[in-house]
């Protein structure tokens, strides 16, 4: 008798989920609690293991396919001699217990609980289970935009010299830079100019199939008569390669971010504020951190002490810290900071909880961990709700300032640009010194703009002097 395990809510409120890989295949022997595939829900990478031991018999959803909650996701044979256990799930659910003592362990600073030889025979640990490995970055078949990574062990001498002529040459230099001397060496005997391709390979590495794919496009392009045998060497250009547009399903982290932000800024009226602030303190003390045996292997940077400030001033402020429910509003007397990341997957916001409770390095502990879980694609559900604040750090970018859109439920999102050397005011004297412009966006039903310019002008007196904060 075959059992059929159909995709679980591994997390509050998930509905779909797209199936990123398998990693069993039918005909496969598996024991309770085996991952059998790694999937894709609004909010993170998930790896999901099955509450049933016996051989696999179908995998009834593909890879790339999203499926809803509910829906079958894998047919699961009795194993060879063994007993059917009138006991076991049939919709894929734990039994009855295990889903609260798994929503406790992910709740715990978003770790998880490895089970026992106990936990196999009492629960099915439906969305955590063991991992052998650290979730791995999706790989991407073509490259989204020419990202200019520099490629260990590909700098060939003469690049600049041969690209000089080219407009924006160092450009160029750097495309060239991301051939080995075998593809440049192909690519010369085809008669394609390397500076013209995009890389297919990893990080932007160009390949022996770009090179051969581009020589048969212009073998086609001279048979139709569309362009001549040679290009121009005085002329730079990029060529897409693929079909001329492409439907891209909107699925995952993207399609959780379009619904909430275009929620947020139809329904909740922004109001934006900016401020110009001398940072030049809180970046010497940042150098002084930086070297501190105590916070080896921490972030260290204008986030953190950003951050500091924001729980420091949302305590002056309290009704930036709060949230509005149209009939009345609820003031939240802690602060559990959300913290936006930019990761291959998208834009995500994971919430350090009780963020008020935690001195100078265990804050830079909590902005390290977190991060970095956000980019593996590690971040629990339990790590991405409950937030009361946020910021939002565009300086990474190389941007100054912008206006950033509330998360669902908040009332105050920080923008930190980024840092930069100008002339300055001090004592009447112009000098240089370390600028950065704050801002952030505010519910304007809750907060006006004399509360908001009160907030951004208090977190501007703490990064003007950070020693206050430290502890």
């Amino acid at each position: 008798m075959s059992q059929t395990f159909n995709l679980p809510d591994v997390g509050e409120g998930l509905t779909e989920a797209e199936i990123v890989s398998w990693k069993v295949a039918p005909g496969d022997t598996v024991a309770v609690n085996d991952v059998i595939c790694e999937i894709e829900t609004a909010k993170s990478l998930v790896e999901l293991p099955v509450p049933y031991a016996g051989t696999v018999e179908e995998l009834v959803a593909e890879e790339g396919e999203t499926i809803e909650v509910g829906q079958p996701l894998i047919r699961i044979g009795a194993a060879e001699g063994a007993e059917e256990p009138a006991d076991r799930p049939v919709s894929g659910a734990p039994p009855e217990g295990a889903s609260s003592s798994s929503s406790e362990s992910q709740q715990q600073g978003g770790q998880e609980r490895t089970p026992t030889a106990t936990d196999d025979e009492q629960a099915a640990l439906v969305g955590s289970g063991p991992k052998a490995d650290a979730p791995k970055a999706r790989t991407r078949t073509r490259p989204t935009s020419l990202d200019l990574v520099e490629v260990p062990g590909l700098e060939p001498e003469g690049v600049t010299a041969r690209t000089q002529g080219l407009p924006g040459g160092e450009f160029a230099a750097d495309i060239v830079q991301r051939a080995s001397p075998p593809v440049r060496a192909l690519a010369k005997r085809l008669g394609v100019a390397v500076w013209e391709l995009v890389g297919s390979g990893r990080n932007g590495q160009i390949t022996r199939d770009d090179v051969e794919r581009r020589a048969k496009q212009k073998e086609a392009q001279r048979e139709a008569g569309g362009v001549p045998a040679s290009g121009s060497p005085g002329q730079l250009g990029l060529l897409y390669e693929g079909p001329r547009e492409e439907k891209i399903q909107v699925r995952g982290v993207r399609k959780a971010t379009a619904l909430n932000v275009a929620a947020s800024a139809s329904t909740v009226p922004h109001v934006s504020v900016f401020k110009e602030i001398d940072v030049t303190r809180t970046m010497e003390l940042r150098s002084a951190l930086r070297e501190s045996q105590e916070y080896q292997g921490l972030s260290v940077s204008p986030l953190l002490f950003a951050a500091k400030a924001i729980i420091w001033a949302a305590r002056r402020n309290p009704q930036v810290n709060a949230s509005w429910h149209d009939t009345h509003y609820t003031l939240h007397n802690y602060v559990n900071l959300g913290v936006a990341a930019a990761t291959p997957r998208g834009l995500v916001v994971p919430v350090i909880h009780d963020a008020h409770t935690y001195n100078t390095r265990g804050l830079a502990a909590a902005i390290t961990a977190l991060t970095t879980d956000a980019r593996d694609g590690k971040t629990t559900p339990a790590q991405m709700q409950g937030g009361t604040v946020s910021i939002t750090s565009i300086g990474s970018l190389g941007l100054d300032f912008g206006t950033p859109i509330l998360p669902p439920g908040q009332a105050s999102i920080v923008m930190l640009g980024a840092v930069r050397t100008k002339p300055w005011v001090v004592d009447g004297q112009v000098v240089p010194r370390q600028i950065v412009t704050v801002g952030g966006s505010f519910d304007h039903r809750l907060i006006d703009g004399d509360l908001a310019g009160a907030f951004i002008s208090d977190i501007a007196a703490v990064l003007e002097q950070p020693g206050l904060l430290l502890d």
